[in-house]
């Protein structure tokens, strides 16, 4: 490992510009420090949601750059302990958990059990814990290697997915008969349908022209339409808005289109959009609520139903991974990006909308 690591920044104003900044490695580790060298990540519009609502919620925090116009854009993968002075977090463990787009990451190790450890860095006390916890892959009974790639895509989408169905659920659809699912061609969109195929609800998708054969072919929605077909959304029954875009006039049409049949609209991130758009005075109709899936989890574990939680959702979650990547007929086809250079890209393409839902895209730091 070089003396001096890297990093991809990204500009905060503009989020489809980056640069390669240098970011020294440390020469001693203090106690309870460990050293991670991370090694492959998924590259989603997941990511250009934590960059868009980076100030609102506080992702921007999560790891400094010393720079207020740059920020680093976190990703979720799988890295190596390169370094440790932390009782039982031993040099060569692999980790699964939330990163920079970096070489290395410092962290200050506690909570430290044999699944894992957490990073008690005062920086990322601005998001919740579920965001600063490491998970030890030898003590994960649903760790595969050769699964990598796909959990690295799917792990922090599909959870996602399921506590927002699982929230939904829980209230009773608010009273909808139907779920309108804009930006139906993203992975926690597609997630979403996958967990309400058994439930009472028609479920119908919003997407663009371009990606409207996916969508389709995905045989997970009831009905797809055009973003220019909003005007014509059946309006008939209790309707749900399921909002993954995120884009402030795409919301008013639906709202206008949808009138007293709109129960309640459900911001659960932003594919389209770089602002927290939940406060619109021009818009008619229920106000929109930010779904935030550690909330959610937050909630099962006052309640002391976490672990039952989790018990559901591995196994459906499995289920689902299966499904994604059945040789038959997979739905995405993973494809590795080497190197910032390729990431970069990458994140460009993901911040212009222009990214093939059809791709399931891996960043690898080449060393």
């Amino acid at each position: 490992m070089s003396d001096v690591d890297h990093r991809l920044m990204t500009l905060k104003s503009s989020l489809r510009e980056t640069r390669v900044g240098p970011d020294p490695a440390p020469s001693d580790l203090a106690e309870g420090e460990v050293l991670l060298a991370l090694d492959r990540f998924s590259l989603t519009t997941n990511n250009i949601t934590y960059a868009a609502y980076g100030d609102a919620i506080g992702y921007w925090k999560v790891f400094p750059t010393g720079d207020p116009a740059w920020g680093m854009m976190p990703v979720w993968g799988f890295a190596d302990v390169a370094a440790s002075r932390a009782e039982s977090v031993e040099v060569g463990a692999r980790v699964f958990g939330y990163f920079p787009m970096a070489d290395t990451l410092l962290v200050q190790a506690e909570k430290i059990s044999r699944g894992g450890f957490a990073d008690a860095s005062p920086w990322r006390k601005a998001v919740p814990d579920i965001y600063n916890r490491y998970v030890l892959c030898a003590a994960d009974r649903n760790y595969d290697k050769a699964l990598e790639n796909p959990e690295a895509l799917f792990r922090p989408l599909f959870i996602t997915s399921y506590t927002a169905v699982d929230f939904l659920r829980d209230a009773g659809f608010f009273g909808a008969k139907r779920v309108v699912v804009s930006s139906a061609s993203s992975k926690t969109a597609y997630g979403s349908a996958h967990c309400l195929a058994n439930d009472d609800v028609e479920v119908i998708a919003l997407t663009g022209a371009r990606n409207r054969p996916f969508v389709e072919g995905l045989g997970v929605y009831d009905a797809v339409h055009g973003y220019e077909q909003v005007e014509a959304l059946p309006n008939d029954r209790p309707t749900l808005y399921l909002d993954l875009a995120g884009d402030r006039e795409l919301r008013r049409r639906i709202h206008v289109r949808l009138g007293d049949a709109l129960r309640y609209d459900c911001l659960v991130g932003s594919t389209q959009s770089d602002a927290f758009t939940e406060n619109d005075p021009e818009l008619v109709g229920p106000k929109p609520v930010f779904f935030f899936a550690a909330t959610c989890l937050d909630q099962h574990r006052e309640r002391g139903t976490l672990h039952a939680f989790y018990d559901r959702f591995l196994s459906d979650q499995k289920a689902f991974f299966e499904r994604v990547v059945d040789p038959a007929s997979p739905w995405i086809r993973i494809v590795e990006h080497h190197g910032f250079a390729a990431i970069a890209d990458v994140v460009r393409d993901l911040a212009d909308g222009v990214s093939d839902p059809a791709e399931g895209a891996i960043g690898v730091i080449s060393r």
